[in-house]
């Protein structure tokens, strides 16, 4: 039966503590695209990770993360948060500019988040949820992974956004020393994935997914793709994967790098399926 009471982020385990989430115990990963709250879309994600036996689900931004205390809360948030939270799977969320951030923003500054940040592993926020905040780093498979979630909202000032709080979307210089810092404690600077939320400014290949976006967004939003450009200088990981921009893309941008961008709320490729065995690879889903 679906759970509509309302939802509170919760630390009740610590990353070292997961025996689920040991680099030994996990091999295989989905990586799911933005999903924006839909139950239903994040159901068949779930699905479709079981089937496949992978360790854990990512998922690169947008994915709605809300408490109890959001004052634009309603059931069917509720519902989404309490169907993340029973998954079989770990959920490992990397946040989009569409997460609640006064939810987000408020949990961040509390004892559990700065133990969690003080470890440089994603935080617990209840069940099967956790958030790969923006710098945490971890080690799957034997191999090295990352996140630097954030974005600039091209429809932030559009009607059906507008209730949302928008300061902390974006990805900022203190988030990208945060990555550069945890992962050349970690890993001696080095990253094999890196999971965004935005695209690298070195891909090319997305369209003109800014087309009709007002200059002062688009410049925004351009300077937060230049941070996560240099992140990939600087770890230099044989794999980006990211959401946001809701279409598919497949490109190496440099010697080192490939990039795969994932479509959203259940579409085709809006999944790709990452193996660390026997080499790391990632393909997307049809």
């Amino acid at each position: 039966m679906p759970r509509w009471d309302p939802y509170e982020f919760t630390t009740e385990r610590s990353w070292g503590d997961a025996a689920e989430l040991a680099s030994e115990a996990v091999t295989d990963v989905l990586a799911v695209g933005d999903v924006h709250g839909d139950s239903r879309n994040l159901s068949a994600a779930v699905d479709l990770a079981v089937d496949l036996g992978v360790g854990a689900i990512v998922q690169v931004g947008d994915f709605w993360l809300a408490d109890a205390h959001w004052s634009r809360l309603n059931p069917l948030e509720s519902q989404f948060m309490w169907t993340a939270h029973d998954s079989p799977l770990p959920i490992v969320v990397v946040d989009g500019n569409h997460e609640v951030w006064p939810a987000l923003g408020r949990y961040a500054v509390t004892p559990q988040a700065a133990a969690a940040m003080a470890s440089r592993r994603p935080l617990h926020l209840g069940g099967s949820i956790w958030w790969a905040w923006r710098g945490s780093v971890w080690r799957w498979g034997g191999k090295a992974f990352g996140a630097l979630g954030g974005a600039v909202s091209p429809d932030r000032r559009g009607s059906a956004v507008r209730g949302y709080r928008w300061e902390e979307e974006a990805t900022t210089e203190d988030d990208l020393a945060r990555l550069m810092a945890n992962s050349d404690a970690e890993f001696g600077g080095s990253l094999d994935v890196l999971f965004t939320h935005d695209a690298p400014v070195q891909v090319r290949n997305l369209g003109s997914g800014m087309s009709g976006v007002p200059w002062d967004l688009r410049e925004a939003a351009d300077a937060g793709r230049r941070l996560l450009g240099r992140a990939v200088e600087s770890t230099e990981p044989a794999l980006v994967l990211h959401g946001h921009w809701h279409r598919t893309n497949r490109e190496r941008i440099n010697d080192t790098t490939e990039v795969l961008g994932l479509s959203a709320d259940g579409m085709n490729n809006s999944t790709a399926y990452l193996t660390t065995r026997p080499t790391l690879a990632a393909s997307h889903m049809t």
